[in-house]
C-alpha cells in the first residue's frame, strides 16, 4: 500500500480507550493532548523501536542498561507482552 501511494501519509495510528479506533494515513489530533514524539522504526517487520528505559512512578527501571540494542515492539493486537530475558529479570 505504501508504494502505491494510496494514503495521504505513510502512517497509521491507534486510539485506545472507551471507543478504540485505528486510522490509516493520518492521526486524529482530538484523541490526545500534548506533543507527538516520532520514533524511527529499527525493526521493520514488527515495528520495533529503540527503548531507552521504562519509568514507573517517575523512577527509571534501567531495563536497557548495559545492552547494545534494546527494542520494543508496539503491538496493538495482543493482550500479552513479551520481553527478552534481561528485561524480564529487571521487571
Amino acid at each position: 500500500m505504501m508504494s502505491q501511494k494510496v494514503l495521504k501519509n505513510n502512517m497509521f495510528s491507534f486510539a485506545v480507550g472507551s471507543s478504540p479506533e485505528m486510522t490509516l494515513g493520518y492521526y486524529d489530533k482530538s484523541k490526545f493532548k500534548g506533543d507527538i514524539h516520532w520514533n524511527p522504526i529499527d525493526f521493520k517487520y514488527m515495528y520495533g523501536i529503540k527503548l531507552d528505559d521504562i519509568k514507573v512512578n517517575g523512577k527509571n527501571l534501567n531495563i536497557c542498561a548495559g545492552q547494545s540494542s534494546c527494542l520494543v515492539t508496539i503491538d496493538s493486537g495482543s493482550s500479552m507482552n513479551a520481553f527478552p530475558d534481561f528485561a524480564h529479570k529487571a521487571l
